[in-house]
């Protein structure tokens, strides 16, 4: 396989909805996708962006695009392992920079998929399902109506939801509280890493009355201190991985300082990545459900692919209240039905972008060609 072409797009959609959670706010949808044409095929990928598209771009467009040019290989995984080792000896094996090389792994898959004429979920697995159950994320307080918001979740047939918590252990109780009042089904909480030790195990203890799924990020994914005491008095489940990199999975789980793991396919380093964290946490009895927030629909067709191959899924996080970069960016896109979500046959991730909303949404493209 050889990269022939190679596409940027930094797209952003601002939202009028006031999406607020414990350490930070969300004023848009915003992502970089990439676009590569590898042996004839075409295939998407999205490095999940949160706080600069510009560093995103740029480390795609002045690291990755040299690295590309003549780089021969026969498999994703291979060409994976090249760009892995020169961001290896470079010390960026976090951040910005494998959230980009995930947008070009995720790429590379879906060509692979495409040059085989098979589904992502065909090639990691001789086992997989025809539908993936979800879960509705998120619930924000600052939304507007709780009983709205669930009304909508309802009507979708989707039985557990998570709400953004982190605003402190009173406050999030007694909005806990409120809303299982009027939601009897399953219920995470998310606070994003807002918490220190204290206030984590606190709210831990607090939140056991309401009979949680899981606790999601209670304190930042890399203080396993407190994740070690949280396993260890398990007030309530607990969930984590959307922050993590690589390899940074492999000590919590090995240890069981979750009982959910969450990569975000589109950060932590790939579907590779997440297709080993699925089976090593299978291993070590821990359920895994892939993160996808407000990402776009490249990483909600990887993470549905990657749900029904493993061996060990909870849920797929799924936005109920609609995210304009899955149902503008990619139409058609498979619905969700009785709170499951059909997984698609179509080759590699089986998704077809629509360049018309791309255009209107974009804020910078750039463009390489190798000859």
């Amino acid at each position: 396989m050889r990269v022939e072409a190679l596409d940027v797009f930094a797209v952003r959609v601002k939202t009028d909805a006031k999406l607020v959670a414990g350490p930070f706010a969300y004023p848009s949808y915003q992502t970089v996708l990439v676009r590569v044409e590898c042996d004839g095929k075409v295939g998407w990928g999205e490095a999940m962006t949160r706080i600069s598209l510009g560093a995103t771009t740029s480390i795609l467009k002045e690291y990755f695009v040299p690295l590309l040019r003549d780089l021969r290989f026969e498999a994703p995984a291979e060409a994976w392992r090249s760009l892995w080792r020169a961001l290896r000896v470079r010390g960026q094996t976090r951040g910005v920079a494998v959230e980009a090389l995930s947008a070009i792994e995720l790429a590379l898959w879906d060509c692979y998929g495409k040059l085989r004429g098979r589904p992502l979920r065909d090639l990691l697995s001789g086992e997989s399902r025809d539908r993936v159950p979800c879960y509705a994320g998120s619930i924000f307080e600052s939304r507007g109506s709780l009983e709205g918001q669930a009304a909508v979740v309802e009507s979708l047939g989707i039985d557990k939801v998570k709400v953004k918590v982190g605003f402190g252990v009173e406050r999030d109780r007694a909005l806990l509280s409120r809303f299982r009042k009027i939601w009897p089904g399953g219920l995470i909480a998310d606070a994003n890493g807002a918490y220190d030790r204290d206030e984590a195990l606190a709210a831990a203890e607090a939140f056991r009355s309401f009979d949680l799924s899981w606790f999601e990020e209670p304190a930042p994914g890399d203080d396993h201190d407190t994740y070690r005491e949280l396993a260890r008095h398990h007030y309530v489940p607990v969930g984590a991985g959307e922050t993590w990199f690589v390899e940074d999975f492999t000590r919590p789980i090995q240890e069981r300082l979750v009982d959910v793991v969450q990569p975000s396919v589109s950060r932590c380093g790939g579907i590779g990545v997440a297709w080993e964290v699925s089976r090593l946490s299978a291993r070590h009895g821990i359920a895994f459900s892939p993160m996808v927030g407000m990402n776009s629909s490249i990483s909600l067709a990887a993470s549905i692919q990657l749900a029904s191959a493993s061996s060990n899924p909870a849920e797929v996080e799924y936005d109920p209240f609609g995210n304009p970069l899955v149902e503008g960016l990619t139409p058609g896109f498979p619905e969700l039905k009785s709170g499951r979500i059909v997984v698609g046959r179509g080759e590699g991730l089986g998704v077809d972008v629509d360049m018309a909303f791309l255009r209107k949404h974009l804020v910078e493209h750039s463009s390489t060609r190798y000859t």
